[in-house]
């Protein structure tokens, strides 16, 4: 069966892959004619048959729209977690804080900042998305797409000023962005939560993003706000938009859905297109120093942090504050911690501090940020993100499934190894076939059409032969917070660019099949 992602059922039917692209889907006939000739011109040939299990359903090779990958496929070519759940492209440079176009300074500031998402780049000089280009050639598994991030782009042209970028500055860093999409990018990303992608305001933003217009590809941020602030963040979104004439895209959206909904609708009537993506999951993961931490506090960047850290007045003042209750602590799990404190990693802050036999869980997190430069990566569990919210989004048609996967430090968040498979039983819960075509959209065709990926995410003729086949007995989610990194079952097997890369539960060794791709 074939959920093409185009049609509103599945359909028996064969594929046939020539050269890397999807040749043909035949019918009920199938496409024995074709193997018996050989080639699909009629030319001398053989046909290799990949015979499925009864009950499989051949997809488009999903596409994560949001992932924290860029290290992964830089060092080794591939993302285990996400191939083992039929991921054939992860979209990378995220919230605006990527290493992919920084400049040498801002690629040191980055390792001190951002590591505990994208990991560091070493050693800390710049590299471009071209550049990027070249050191991943010939060593991808996986396909990969970059997004252009505005709080490099800033740092690379006023540091961590956070004065709103001058006419000079501002021609500096569209430029840029200019280059940037040239080599390939397919959009550009903000983080208004993140320093000093935070700095820039609606206009600025507007202003560098205008040369997404004419490529015709998308803003893509996140927001300022989420939760109960929502609807404003989403308002500013909408702003951009429609200042720089492009399309928007909301990172991993959570929030009230009447006010979601207000502002989609809000957006749409003032001609602003707007999408999201989304991971099924209650937790989210970042810096603990964000989660923790007042942005004035962290605005002049790492080293004046630090110092204030140290310093018994301000300590007195971040305690006092709500979220350094145990309470609080409580609901924020470690994640990725320096290796001399790895024995905390997956416990929460509170039971950590106790552990550690700490009076105060608050002056233990503070003494934790200390000692370990800030290099720490959390969970938050967010008791305000019901089910219901989640089940009314990844029902929008304007979702895309984005895991926001981060798969380095010792316990990482379990969507990176299971949002995929998650989502993907949702939709399939009931069993009624139109619903493999739901997944098909929202796992693959949504995000190829967000990021203009024109030849990715679905099964037709002339498509690139990135497919990925769920076995019949479906597929399901291993990871938990307790077991982050056990790999989904129920796919397979995976192609990329017509090369078959995972086959029966097993990565295929030798298949560098995969291309930055726009």
């Amino acid at each position: 069966m074939v959920a093409d992602g185009v049609g509103t059922t599945i359909r028996r039917a064969d594929v046939l892959i020539d050269e890397g692209v999807i040749a043909a889907v035949g019918g009920a006939g199938g496409l024995g004619e074709v193997g018996a000739v050989g080639g699909v011109d009629g030319s001398p040939g053989e046909c290799q048959v990949a015979d499925l299990a009864a009950g499989s359903v051949i997809c488009p090779g999903f596409i994560d729209a949001h992932a924290h990958a860029e290290g992964p496929l830089l060092e080794t070519g591939v993302v285990l977690g996400a191939l083992a759940q039929g991921v054939t492209t992860l979209v990378v440079g995220q919230d605006g804080e990527s290493w992919i176009g920084a400049n040498a300074a801002t690629a040191q500031y980055l390792n001190a900042y951002f590591a505990p998402v994208n990991g560091a780049l070493s050693p800390a000089g710049s590299l471009t998305v071209g550049e990027y280009r070249t050191a991943v050639s010939g060593r991808l598994i996986q396909n990969v797409a970059v997004l252009a991030s505005q709080g490099t782009i800033r740092h690379n042209v006023a540091g961590m000023s956070p004065s709103p970028l001058g006419r000079q500055e501002r021609a500096a860093a569209r430029r840029e962005v200019e280059t940037a999409l040239a080599d390939g990018a397919v959009g550009l990303s903000s983080g208004l939560d993140y320093l000093p992608s935070r700095f820039g305001m609606a206009e600025e933003v507007a202003d560098i993003a205008r040369p997404l217009a004419s490529a015709g590809r998308p803003y893509v941020s996140h927001l300022r706000s989420y939760g109960a602030g929502v609807g404003e963040g989403l308002e500013e979104l909408a702003a951009v938009g429609q200042k720089a004439g492009v399309r928007v895209h909301a990172s991993h959206l959570w929030g009230p859905p009447a006010a979601i909904g207000a502002a989609f609708r809000a957006a749409g009537d003032a001609g602003v297109a707007i999408t999201c993506d989304m991971y099924p999951y209650r937790k989210s993961s970042t810096i603990l120093a964000v989660l923790l931490l007042p942005p004035e506090l962290q605005a002049d960047g790492p080293e004046r942090t630090l110092a204030a850290l140290a310093d018994p007045g301000q300590r007195a003042m971040l305690l006092a504050d709500e979220k350094f209750t145990q309470d609080y602590l409580q609901n924020l799990y470690l994640g990725s911690v320096p290796a001399e404190f790895a024995r905390f990693a997956g416990r929460s802050v509170a039971t950590a501090a106790g552990d550690d036999g700490a009076r105060s869980a608050g002056e233990w997190v503070l003494d934790l940020l200390l000692r370990t430069r800030l290099n720490v990566g959390a969970h938050l569990d967010r008791p305000t993100l019901a089910g219901e919210h989640m089940d009314w989004l990844v029902r929008d048609e304007r979702h895309c499934a984005g895991s926001d996967g981060i798969y380095h430090g010792q316990h990482p968040h379990p969507r990176g190894y299971g949002a995929f498979s998650r989502l993907a039983r949702y939709y399939l819960a009931g069993g009624a076939e139109a619903r493999w075509q739901q997944l098909a959209r929202h796992l693959a065709g949504n995000a190829a059409d967000v990021y203009g990926l024109r030849d990715r995410g679905r099964v037709v003729a002339g498509m690139a032969a990135d497919v990925c086949v769920i076995g019949p007995r479906g597929i399901g989610d291993r990871a938990t917070y307790g077991a982050p990194r056990r790999e989904a079952t129920g796919v397979d097997l995976v192609m990329v660019n017509g090369s078959i890369i995972w086959r029966d539960g097993q990565p295929v060794p030798g298949a560098a099949a995969g291309l930055l791709v726009s």
